[in-house]
């Protein structure tokens, strides 16, 4: 799960060393410019992968860094549905740790948005795949609301808790990470968010874990009427 600074400095750095990655061959006169493709795989790749800080390399025995340097295959990979106009592998890699993270990625006619075909190993291992909130609601299953401590109840504690759930393979809750919100109220909605449950998520053929956001909003009690939860997604 990554911070707001590592999420810059990773786009930065991508930006920066796509520029110089090897374009394809020869592309559809439909497709985006030679030029362009490497930078917007690599964006697409940057905005639905986050680093999976509980995964790290046997040589440094820490995550990934940030620092690696990008670059995409000469050739179509066979994976690449025959339909894609565009469709590359993309690579990231850290000259001090052990991986080399790939991804073939299906760019669209514009080239501003692409589908994840299919990842390799190292990146099924050493990333996580991110959801936005209206991403994660159709893959949830069960959903289990918090339950606010009688002093909470007392003091009619309210506000918003955001979280962050590493969802595994099969759908189980593995981590949740408190995002913000009172410290009262973001007890009540971590225990609650290990309760629920997921679909699982597969790119290509494999099975993967994913990042799901999850948001807790108490609204405070109004006379003897007892306030509600609102739950996202």
């Amino acid at each position: 799960m990554r911070s707001g600074t590592e999420s810059v400095l990773w786009l930065i750095v991508a930006y920066a060393l796509a520029c110089g990655v090897t374009p394809l061959e020869a592309q559809p006169s439909n497709a985006p410019a030679a030029a362009l493709v490497g930078p917007q795989a690599v964006k697409v790749v940057l905005k639905q992968f986050a680093i999976n800080h509980l995964a790290s390399d046997p040589i440094t025995h820490n995550p990934l860094r940030t620092d690696g340097s990008w670059s995409i295959s000469k050739n179509r990979p066979t994976a690449c549905p025959q339909v894609a106009a565009t469709c590359v592998e993309v690579f990231y890699e850290v000259p001090d740790q052990s991986a080399k993270c790939s991804w073939v990625i299906s760019l669209d006619e514009n080239g501003a948005e692409g589908k994840v075909i299919d990842e390799n190993d190292d990146a099924d291992n050493y990333m996580v795949r991110t959801l936005t909130g209206s991403e994660a609601a159709s893959f949830v299953k069960s959903r289990n609301k918090p339950v606010v401590p009688p002093i909470g109840v007392a003091v009619h504690v309210n506000g918003t808790v955001a979280l962050q759930v590493l969802v595994g393979k099969t759908g189980d809750v593995q981590k949740v990470l408190s995002v913000n919100g009172a410290p009262m109220l973001q007890t009540a909605s971590i225990d609650a968010a290990k309760k629920w449950t997921f679909l699982p998520m597969t790119i290509g053929t494999r099975t993967v874990q994913y990042q799901v956001p999850l948001v807790f909003t108490f609204y405070p009690w109004i006379g003897s009427i007892p306030g509600t939860i609102k739950i996202a997604p």
